[in-house]
């Protein structure tokens, strides 16, 4: 929102023309793109902070971030190379014993292509379910809004209260199909245990070798699993550290010690003021509401 467009809905508001809940909506969604923008703006100028006194709790934590994030990608690369090498020597053992019969090993390579389809199969499901659970509570939040301002008996609430009961239908639709989809994983993992076992009797000699890189893989992949976990916390704790910056250079846009920080990305820095400005008019005008 502009000034001259909230002189016209100073105007509006007069004869009755301006909606509360577009307002609220309005502050909301603009609040939710500054918030990414501040974000972004920290993430940009954090190394730039150190002489501001008071972004020096955010600097040295971020520094310190850093430093963890990149100790934690280097037991990530590590994990995968450790990963990459158990693959090739399980890879190795099975061209050593290539007498046990090409057709046991073809079968291999068949279940192990489905279990890959059947795995990304898994995760689209997940994603689109995901994506219907976030529709779902946002039209949930819609309809408590709606209830709460004495609109529960408007169309508007009813169909919202309608696309409720579809979105957990779809949703209820996407658990069953991804059931059925890991059941399938399941019976196609057992097949090729299965399978791996009368593999590894055939093979003797190579067993235990073969065995052991099976279990390097299981932990290699166990240790990506847990350092991805951990990289990602980290990452969500400088994301709100740059969100906090970003809000400071934001606010105290006119400091010149923030102007220096901010020099080369001011084009940034006047969008978020235009944003706050307009987050600013839209809550004035559901306060006058309000009144």
């Amino acid at each position: 929102m502009t000034r001259i467009r909230f002189g016209f809905a100073v105007i509006f508001q007069s004869f009755g023309l301006l909606r509360k809940t577009k307002r609220m909506t309005d502050a909301a969604f603009e609040t939710h793109l500054m918030q990414d923008g501040e974000e972004l703006l920290g993430k940009y100028c954090w190394k730039n902070i150190e002489s501001i006194e008071d972004l020096s709790m955010e600097y040295w934590n971020i520094r310190r971030l850093e430093r963890e994030q990149k100790e934690i990608q280097g037991k990530i690369e590590e994990a995968e190379k450790i990963l990459q090498e158990a693959h090739e020597r399980r890879a190795e053992a099975a061209d050593r014993a290539k007498d046990i019969g090409q057709e046991l090993y073809e079968r291999r390579e068949e279940l192990f292509a489905t279990l890959d389809k059947l795995k990304t199969e898994q995760d689209d499901i997940k994603t689109e379910a995901q994506h219907v659970k976030r529709k779902y509570e946002a039209f949930r939040m819609k309809a408590r809004v709606l209830q709460e301002e004495g609109q529960g008996n408007t169309e508007q609430y009813r169909e919202c209260r309608e696309k409720l009961i579809k979105l957990k239908d779809t949703f209820n639709e996407f658990k069953e199909v991804l059931m059925n989809v890991e059941n399938h994983i399941d019976a196609e993992q057992g097949d090729l245990n299965e399978l791996q076992a009368r593999i590894d009797l055939k093979l003797q000699g190579t067993k235990d070798e073969t065995s052991e890189s099976y279990s390097q893989i299981s932990r290699a992949n166990k240790d990506i699993t847990k350092y991805q976990a951990e990289l990602g916390l980290l990452q969500e704790e400088d994301s709100v550290l740059c969100r906090e910056i970003g809000r400071y250079l934001n606010v105290n846009f006119k400091d010149p010690a923030c102007k220096k920080v901010y020099a080369k990305h001011s084009g940034l820095l006047e969008q978020l003021t235009l944003l706050r400005d307009s987050v600013a008019w839209n809550r004035k005008l559901v306060e006058r509401i309000s009144k």
